[in-house]
């Protein structure tokens, strides 16, 4: 049975100087040129970087190995994220066997004697309080009872802090590394695609996101008012969906799109695993197209992936941060199946030697970001809970401008457009540009060629009466019939005897009949009086284009 998790933030910067968990590799460090270049990259968009950048020979920025440390140009240092997990003390996680009742699943926990706490019923997952004296026997109970399908400690995991400093769109590199402006030209985003930050909350002071939210939920406090009290949730709904061209702060990835805040994680930055779960849950019951987990913890419950699976099975695209622990450790839910996990690299298109990596990670981007904080200002955010949003603000954008694609399509055009980062991800580095091509329908076929058969003849005193017979594809029919020397004539168009039933048109010349005809024999009838009357009949056959499958 996989342990089970309480949730944290894991965020911050680097500073080249003094970064946390260096390697003494320092040998392997960027040359001095590039870390100017980096810096200078920041305000003016500079290409001064010679060459492709070398690839990390530790396969991501490890402890362990060399390329460790990779300047952060916002100067700041990001707070390491553990590699062993932690437990709520005083809750457990249990998920149940199908066809459960309400009634029996409440005999069982007061069996246990445990309190319930949280319900997903989607999932059939609880969290369940208990005096931690009692959690053993609790936890035996429960795993003896048939019904339980799961049963164990919470885990807890880490949100991805916040790091004060200025910020706007000349210090956005990573939005221009990534080629947002190009994809930007493709769509802004659809304020009908919803992105739930499932996170600390979000500001709804914040200048930047003015008109960005739509209702969520605060399951910290059980409200409905998801007010952010540590500022994380703030700086990733930022990132994703601040306002563009309003003369405020940053530009978002998807500054259309709008912003579910769905509050799990409290005002120290730590939630548990079942209350994450129900907030997913809740955010795609409610609309969400896409999640973002900027938190994780290196455990995970049966709750948290049955709650991600849950969301990809409902259409919702989920991505999360990999955690900042410079290690390939499997970090939650980035790691789970189904969610789409996101490193950090630097302006260098290099792993941060802060970030994990390994093949369970998916996907990179920028790790430094300006972002909007609590109380109307700006500074800069750094850590895998920094690129995440920018990842989901990509899925955003891809699903406003193909809305009938699905997370599977979204996650092919991610992977497909990536630009290779060797040794850090399982894909690379996430480009906006070929993500939205890479998505984009294909384009209709065109309409198979038109068949045009002419015949000409003549009406006298004795033959009033011409007709015509032709095999047509299903399709348009369009039948013409121009003549000289009646005054008016009459022109059938006849199907086969199981088509449908005969149609005339009747008039001065020229005659126009047109229908939409089923595959078949056809016979056309020019009639006319004893007038003789030389004419001229032009029929044209458009066939149904045929779906490309």
């Amino acid at each position: 049975m996989a342990p089970v998790s309480r949730a944290l933030t894991i965020g911050a910067a680097v500073l080249v100087a003094a970064a946390p968990m260096a390697s003494p590799a320092a040998a392997a460090r960027p040359a001095a040129s590039e870390d100017l270049c980096d810096l200078l990259d920041l305000v003016l968009p500079l290409d001064c970087r010679p060459g492709a950048p070398a690839a990390p020979t530790n396969g991501g920025g490890g402890a362990s190995g060399s390329a460790q440390e990779e300047p952060s140009p916002e100067g700041d240092r990001v707070r390491q994220t553990s590699t062993t997990g932690r437990y709520d003390p005083g809750r457990l996680a249990v998920t149940f066997e199908r066809r459960v009742t309400r009634p029996e699943i409440d005999a069982i926990l007061a069996q246990a004697g445990v309190t319930l706490e949280q319900a997903v019923p989607a999932i059939r997952a609880y969290m369940v309080g208990v005096a931690p004296s009692r959690r053993d026997s609790a936890l035996a109970s429960l795993r003896d009872a048939p019904e339980v399908a799961s049963a164990g400690p919470e885990v807890l995991v880490d949100a991805l802090d916040v790091v004060p400093n200025d910020a706007d769109w000349p210090q956005q590199w990573g939005l221009r590394l990534t080629g947002m402006p190009l994809a930007w030209t493709v769509t802004g985003g659809s304020s009908k695609t919803i992105v739930a930050v499932v996170d600390t909350g979000v500001d709804p002071g914040q200048p930047d996101l003015r008109g960005a939210l739509v209702p969520g939920y605060d399951f910290v406090h059980r409200t409905t008012s998801p007010l952010d009290d540590e500022g994380h949730g703030t700086g990733v709904a930022g990132i994703i969906a601040a306002r563009t061209n309003n003369g405020e702060g940053i530009a978002g990835v998807c500054g259309g799109c709008s912003i579910m805040p769905v509050k799990v994680l409290d005002e120290h930055g730590v939630g548990d695993d079942s209350v994450i779960a129900a907030g997913i849950v809740w955010a795609v019951d409610h609309g969400a197209k896409v999640v973002n987990l900027s938190l994780g913890g290196p455990g995970t419950t049966p709750a948290l992936d049955d709650a991600v699976a849950y969301a990809v099975r409902k259409g919702t695209v989920v991505v999360a941060g990999a955690g900042n622990s410079s290690s390939n450790v499997p970090f939650y839910p980035a790691a789970s199946p189904q969610a789409i996990g996101v490193a950090a690299t630097t302006a260098a298109d290099r792993p941060y030697s802060w970030s994990s990596y390994g093949p369970w990670v998916k996907l990179a981007a920028p790790g430094c970001n300006p972002a909007p904080t609590l109380g109307g200002g700006y500074g800069s955010f750094c850590g895998t809970s920094s690129a995440t949003p920018i990842v989901a603000g990509l899925a955003a954008l891809a699903s406003s401008s193909n809305p009938a694609a699905g997370p599977p399509q979204i996650e092919q055009a991610l992977e497909k457009a990536a630009v290779p980062v060797a040794g850090f991800v399982q894909y690379g580095r996430v480009d906006a540009p070929g993500t939205l091509t890479a998505l984009a329908p294909a384009p209709p076929p065109p309409p198979p060629p038109a068949e045009i058969v002419t015949y000409r003849g003549t009406l006298t005193p004795r033959a009033r009466e011409q007709s015509y017979s032709r095999m047509i594809p299903a399709g348009r029919l369009t039948a013409t019939l121009s003549f000289t020397g009646a005054r008016t004539l009459s022109l059938w168009l006849i199907p086969a005897a199981s088509s449908g039933t005969p149609v005339r048109v009747s008039g001065p010349s020229p005659l126009q009949l047109e229908r939409v005809m089923p595959a078949g024999t056809v016979r056309l009838t020019v009639r006319g009086d004893a007038t003789p009357t030389a004419y001229t009949l032009t029929i044209k056959t458009q066939p149904r284009a045929t779906a490309v499958k």
